[in-house]
């Protein structure tokens, strides 16, 4: 049925495309249910050990102590998956006497399940809304993880000293990829410092649906701190003349595949992040940039050390859990931490402790 949808609607852009694969009500991915863990199709660090969130509510309770420990204070994730981080930071916050209020974006019945029955111990604090738009006014801290490599992409190619974007045909159950003059002003805007550069046939893509998450978090969030964790580029890595083939990757049975089209609605398709891009973003909102750094120093640096010996057994298991999410050959590495605020009317602009041991703000500008 899927594949007859994708034939009426060709000839559709690659973004369209992924979008429809991804998030399409009956035939998209996350429609369907699927949520990382050793049962799905990938990991993420929230799978990998409850330190993981425990720390993460470390930078919680530093947020509500910079909003002057407001009484309105709240939590708001969004790509929530199967619930495990809003578990594991509810967790660690009743151990430590906090309840706040938790508010999940989720748009998909299937994926809320999932979550209400992870949560049934803290149902009472979390609320579930379908959009950013049906937010309430509230302040407090936006925690995001591997939501912004999870947006549509659009995806472009060089050939000859022009620009083009993938269009694709889906005819009895075979998709083509078609050629069309690239003439988005933003795609170009974007791309163009590093595009004379790039070789022939280079490939690569560009997101420009992160605005619509800002503008409504500048609608939304009166002040607090947004917490992005993903993996993902500086703008001029991510452009950088020898990634010729993009980030586009896929995942099918904790197995990496690099074929978007195989087994449309049944595989997750995922893009790293431009930060560069977000950075612009916060800016053009209304939000302070205050660091950003990769997740090995960030969690260091707030302190999952003491988390880790609060609430784990210390067995072998754990220790090895622990250097996933922190060393550099795991999540530490690949993972990036970007942290942005609004503090209307609160003075000094904030130093957060999860920048301590690394800041690399400037690699962004």
């Amino acid at each position: 049925m899927f594949l007859q949808l994708l034939e009426a609607l060709s000839p559709l852009t690659f973004e369209t495309y992924m979008e429809l694969a991804l998030y399409h009500p009956d035939y998209g991915y996350y429609a369907r249910g699927n949520v990382p863990g050793k049962a799905g199709d990938f990991i993420t660090s929230p799978c990998v050990h409850k330190v993981f969130g425990a720390t993460l509510a470390l930078q919680v309770l530093e947020a509500y102590e910079l909003l002057n420990r407001s009484k309105n204070f709240v939590i708001l994730e969004a790509g929530a998956g199967a619930g495990y981080l809003a578990l594991d930071i509810l967790e660690y916050l009743s151990l430590k006497g906090f309840h706040f209020p938790y508010y999940i974006v989720e748009p998909f019945s299937a994926l809320r399940a999932f979550q209400e029955q992870t949560l049934s111990r803290y149902l009472s604090q979390v609320n579930w809304f379908k959009s950013f738009e049906e937010l309430p006014l509230f302040e407090g801290i936006f925690i995001c993880n591997e939501l912004f490599d999870a947006l549509p992409v659009h995806l472009i190619e060089k050939k000859g000293e022009d620009l083009f974007e993938i269009w694709l045909e889906f005819k009895e159950k075979e998709v083509t990829e078609k050629f069309e003059k690239l003439t988005d002003p933003e795609i170009l805007k974007r791309v163009y410092p590093y595009f004379p550069r790039w070789p022939e046939g280079y490939r690569t893509e560009v997101c420009l649906r992160a605005e619509e998450i800002y503008k409504a978090l500048s609608q939304k969030m009166k002040r607090g701190l947004i917490v992005i964790i993903d993996y993902g580029y500086p703008r001029a890595d991510y452009y950088h003349p020898g990634r010729s083939r993009g980030t586009l990757l896929c995942y099918y049975r904790h197995r990496v595949c690099d074929n978007p089209y195989f087994k449309p609605g049944h595989i997750d398709i995922t893009a790293h992040v431009d930060f560069t891009y977000l950075r612009e973003l916060a800016e053009k909102y209304g939000f302070l940039n205050l660091g950003f750094t990769q997740q090995g120093p960030y969690l260091a640096s707030l302190g999952i050390d003491q988390v880790f010996l609060e609430i784990s057994d210390n067995s072998f298991k754990d220790k090895e859990a622990l250097k996933m999410l922190v060393f550099p050959e795991g999540f530490g590495h690949s993972h990036w931490v970007l942290v942005q605020g609004r503090f209307i009317g609160l003075g000094s602009i904030p130093k957060l402790s999860g920048f301590r041991f690394s800041n690399r703000l400037k690699l962004l500008y």
